[in-house]
């Protein structure tokens, strides 16, 4: 039986995952959360075999759970649920060192084989995601510009492409508005864009999905600054 840790911020989302899994009498549920902090210590109290992750969560991005997991060498293993559907997400994800990766557009049945198979030791991606990545990036590799993005920088250009504005990143990372400028500025420069045309325009050609608010505005401009 897979002992299981939920952790998802929508509490609609986060009460039907627990009625779905509970189903299964291969599934036990030991632990439900909404963020990193009330996580933490739950992984220490139960110990879970699988950790069903959401990537992006109130207060940060559920990557960090996965480091933290993977520099402590638990034996949990990390299966991300989410609705981030482009390549870099999962390439991100799996470089943390996530052991699956599911879209929430997926099946209950895919659900449940990602489960079985991320806690028997494998590897699950979703399957329209394989097909756009390479063997190296599902091997959790990425070369190129966006390699020479820190964990933080890739963190911040993901909510950026995904329509975040400089105030919602601040509270939501629990950092400045001067600092989010500053990765702001840092992100533009190492992927060699100056305006958030250019931003669009890279996320595009690199197949990350960008939100309607990200393709009018002007990420790279905005300053966390509000009137």
């Amino acid at each position: 039986m897979a002992r299981i840790v939920v952790v998802e911020d929508h509490l609609i989302v986060r009460e039907a995952l627990v009625t779905l899994l509970s189903t299964s009498p291969n599934f036990q549920i030991v632990g439900v959360a909404a963020s990193i902090r009330e996580t933490k210590p739950l992984l220490e109290q139960t110990r879970p075999d699988v950790l069903l992750l959401d990537l992006s969560l109130e207060d940060g991005s559920g990557i960090e759970l996965a480091r933290m997991l993977r520099r402590s060498r638990s034996k949990t293993r990390v299966l991300i649920l989410t609705g981030f559907r482009d390549g870099f997400a999962a390439v991100e994800a799996m470089t943390a060192g996530v052991a699956g990766y599911v879209l929430k557009e997926q099946s209950t049945a895919d659900l449940f084989a990602a489960i079985d198979i991320v806690r028997q030791g494998g590897t699950y991606v979703c399957p329209t995601l394989v097909d756009q990545l390479k063997p190296d990036q599902l091997s959790g590799k990425e070369d190129g510009l966006l390699a020479s993005l820190s964990p933080r920088e890739s963190e911040i250009f993901r909510l950026i492409v995904s329509g975040t504005s400089s105030r919602d990143l601040s509270r939501r990372l629990f950092i400045s508005a001067k600092t989010v400028d500053t990765h702001r500025t840092n992100i533009g420069r190492k992927l060699g864009v100056r305006t958030g045309a250019d931003l669009v325009r890279f996320a595009v050609a690199h197949g990350i999905a960008i939100a309607p608010r990200a393709a009018q505005d002007d990420p790279l401009a905005e300053t966390g600054s509000d009137p």
